[in-house]
């Protein structure tokens, strides 16, 4: 009977398994098809793995908003970064009142749907001449993960063994010498993860980016969308343009693989 339990599991599980990834795996196959390729009856299984010519034409006319959405998401991390990492810090360490309260509101900023801003955004940044701008999305970007990432670091940062941090009182670190030489490097797991999640979401933003751009910081993300119109679906581009989009999250995610299965069993054991 546990055998075929076990048999059973493991077909259910190949089964889903299969049905996640073969959206994928036709994705990949398309990206390397002719547009005749991919509406040959019979299909076309196997394509010619050479055939860049999709690669080759998407990137010598969109270079430029895969340039753009890759310094706005890296800017947009490192400045939600800079903001979240000491305003956590301050949340576990610091006393004073309303501080359970403030934690709280900081949180529920993120319940909002970012789309429901779009519109006084577009306001706010056409009054300031910002519109279609990188510094524009750089802020909107980290100012929307800026609560998600606040959170994600208190929790990281309650980790950190309070008598470390006393002793670095003691032995008379202000407390900026006490954030930066003794919390950041013992949190830095917990970093590392942060700042993978506030990039994957920034990186993926399509949204935002299509009210607050037209063409100049437009991101990659909106090219993609711009290959499904009403007349015509350009599947063999949004099979290539869909590859690189999910690209740079995969290798940012296997780079900081350690530190992120570090941080994230991080107190998850207590003695």
């Amino acid at each position: 009977m546990n055998e075929t339990n076990k048999g059973v599991s493991l077909a259910a599980a190949c089964l889903i398994t299969f049905v996640f990834t073969a959206p994928i795996l036709w994705m990949v196959l398309a990206a390397f098809k002719t547009i005749n390729d991919i509406y040959a009856i019979p299909p076309v299984w196997l394509p010619d793995f050479t055939y860049l010519e999709n690669f080759t034409l998407l990137l010598s006319e969109n270079w430029q908003f895969l340039l753009n959405s890759t310094v706005v998401t890296l800017c947009a991390t490192l400045l939600c970064l800079a903001f979240a990492l000491p305003a956590a810090f301050g949340l576990v360490y610091f006393q004073f009142r309303a501080q359970n309260f403030v934690a709280d509101w900081i949180l529920s900023t993120r319940m909002m749907p970012p789309i429901a801003a779009a519109v006084p955004l577009y306001m706010v940044f056409n009054g300031a001449g910002m519109l279609d701008t990188i510094p524009a999305l750089v802020l909107v970007y980290a100012g929307f993960n800026l609560p998600f990432a606040i959170w994600v670091a208190m929790s990281f940062f309650r980790n950190i063994p309070r008598e470390i941090i006393e002793a670095a009182r003691v032995e008379g670190c202000s407390w900026w010498q006490t954030f930066r030489i003794v919390a950041l490097p013992l949190a830095k797991s917990g970093i590392a993860t942060v700042a993978t999640f506030v990039f994957i979401f920034a990186w993926n933003e399509l949204l935002l980016a299509l009210f607050l751009t037209t063409r100049e910081a437009k991101t990659f993300p909106v090219v993609i969308s711009s290959f499904s119109t009403v007349t015509k679906t350009y599947w063999e581009l949004i099979s290539a343009a869909t590859i690189i989009q999910i690209l740079p999250p995969v290798i940012f995610t296997i780079l900081m693989q350690r530190h992120i299965v570090s941080g994230l069993t991080m107190g998850a054991v207590k003695n």
